[in-house]
């Protein structure tokens, strides 16, 4: 059962109407403030979860596609497409396999906060690469692996590997999948999927969020990679 689903409801209300709103709404708007002009472009929305990131894109005119590996997430995503239909197509499909009916298809990808949760990375982001067209972008956001130290997440820094702790719920008898990598390992995989950066943005604390906490190193960074083929 791919992890998120039993916390899917949960998950789906509270990215939604709940605590995890204007945390969603802030990350979803910064990837799009990067992305620039997405009126007519293809966008990949990796890991869309319930599909706020997709909306956002869809409703500024991008043609989306939003892949996910969990198939509950997916049901509230497209229930509400069907309410407020805005073009997206959403995959039930577990992008370390890739995405052979979309291979070269997209002009930017995005991956909110999902990079964290996959075991697999290298598989993630090559089948990522795959879909992308020559020097297409990748948007994405994830934990600053330094402030999971500050924050007392991570006794050792250079300890990478899974993590036993709840991760963005408040749902503690239920445990999603985190796996911790150090900067150098980040930096190390977006290479070898042949990504390079082009920019990498520090989100500042707010708050008004709990999600954000007044920390001394950011708690998030969001990145903007380009697929490079040598």
């Amino acid at each position: 059962m791919p992890a998120y689903d039993p916390i899917a409801d949960w998950y789906a209300t509270q990215s939604r109407t709940g605590s995890l709103r204007r945390f969603h709404d802030n990350l979803a708007r910064r990837l799009l403030g990067m992305a620039g002009d997405v009126c007519g472009r293809r966008v990949l929305d990796a890991g869309c979860g319930e599909g706020h990131v997709a909306r956002l894109f869809a409703r500024h005119g991008a043609k989306v596609v939003a892949v996910d590996i969990s198939p509950r997430l997916l049901e509230h995503a497209r229930a509400l497409e069907d309410k407020d239909p805005h073009g997206i197509e959403f995959v039930a499909r577990d992008l370390a396999t890739g995405l052979p009916s979309h291979q070269g298809a997209f002009d930017l990808a995005t991956a909110n906060m999902m990079l964290d949760d996959c075991e697999d990375l290298a598989g993630v982001l090559r089948g990522i690469a795959d879909a992308l067209k020559p020097n297409g972008r990748l948007l994405l956001s994830l934990n600053n692996p330094y402030a999971l130290v500050t924050r007392g997440k991570v006794d050792d820094y250079f300890a990478s590997g899974p993590l036993t702790q709840t991760f963005g719920t408040d749902r503690a008898e239920y445990q999603v999948p985190f796996y911790y990598r150090t900067f150098e390992e980040w930096i190390a995989a977006f290479r070898q999927a042949g990504f390079l950066i082009r920019s990498l943005v520090d989100v500042p604390s707010d708050p008004s969020d709990p999600h954000l906490p007044d920390d001394p190193v950011p708690k998030i960074m969001v990145l903007d990679l380009v697929r490079h083929d040598a």
